[in-house]
């Protein structure tokens, strides 16, 4: 499969692209710093911004489908929006239809009324409406899309041992590994298992 992946040297990102590679994809990754990606030999990096429109084209060419590991930082808190809004405009049409993407527990519907989404709004606020905003565009649109929401990522190993679900409630202790986190993105896009759902996952 050819994937365009957005948001590829972030933390998340990279082990992405590691693991498609190792999987066999052909990956076009785009980022800012094209020097921070290793070359591969089905590597195609494109560099730029992700709001650039231009950018998402180059990246988008060919694709099958879509990953992005987006991820928001309090210097710059509306780049999960505004990056799929550009890269949704951009697949729009003769684009790749299939996309799963990065997002976070306790976000829309699954901001529940619990301690651990009331600790992470107040500590992460911008980033979270980020978050809800990116995601309220990806239901909005004509894209397959599956919405992971992760707790806690860390960066331990590949385990293969990690709950999923639409209705999963997640605690203080929800922790999984950004390889985990990796081989499920990878795995949902082969199985559609979760198609047009938003799913929690946890170790």
């Amino acid at each position: 499969m050819r994937l365009a992946i957005f948001g590829a040297t972030g933390r998340a990102g990279r082990v992405v692209v590691e693991h498609a590679l190792q999987r066999g994809h052909e990956v076009s990754a785009l980022t800012r710093d094209p020097a921070r990606i290793r070359p591969h030999a089905q590597l195609r990096v494109v560099g730029g911004d992700v709001r650039d429109p231009a950018a998402a084209a180059r990246t988008l060419e060919g694709a099958d489908a879509i990953v992005s590991t987006l991820g928001g930082r309090r210097r710059d808190p509306d780049v999960c929006a505004e990056g799929i809004r550009t890269v949704l405009a951009a697949a729009a049409g003769k684009g790749p239809r299939r996309l799963v993407i990065l997002s976070n527990y306790g976000v829309a519907d699954s901001r529940h009324r619990t301690a651990y989404v009331a600790v992470s709004w107040l500590i992460e606020r911008a980033v979270l409406r980020d978050k809800e905003q990116m995601e309220a565009l990806v239901r909005a649109s004509d894209t397959d899309w599956t919405m992971v929401r992760a707790p806690v990522l860390t960066d331990g190993p590949r385990t293969g041992r990690y709950r999923t679900g639409t209705e999963l409630r997640l605690s203080f202790t929800a922790r999984v590994s950004r390889a985990d986190i990796a081989e499920f993105m990878l795995t949902e896009l082969r199985d559609n298992a979760y198609l047009r759902r938003a799913v929690a996952i946890t170790s």
